[in-house]
């Protein structure tokens, strides 16, 4: 996949899904920015070990790291989409039409 016509160059695009995580590259004392925090949420790994941005709900973003002395290492453009579970969500109810029922007598 291309980054955005105005990424700068290098920039590595990651396609995720709404609830995924990936790993990003980056060295101990470094710092994850990411530009839309609804879109994308850096944290840590569950083992504590490495950076993995969190894909929050559907959208673009670009994610920076910055290393020890503000130094740049690496740029990410980050695409979310729905889940294609919840595509599929909106499929008609399995009972009945939900209309009134006859309360008998």
């Amino acid at each position: 996949p291309l980054a955005a016509a105005d990424d700068p160059g290098g920039t590595i695009v990651l396609d995720l899904e709404v609830g995924d995580t990936a790993p990003v590259t980056a060295t101990p004392g470094a710092n994850v920015l990411c530009d839309d925090l609804r879109v994308v949420a850096p944290e840590f790994s569950a083992d504590g070990n490495e950076f993995v941005l969190r894909a929050l709900r559907p959208g673009s973003t670009l994610c920076g790291i910055w290393l020890a002395g503000q130094k740049p290492g690496g740029l990410y453009r980050v695409r979310v989409a729905a889940k294609k579970s919840e595509e599929k969500k909106k499929d008609p109810p399995e009972h009945g039409d939900g209309g009134p029922q006859d309360a008998g007598g």
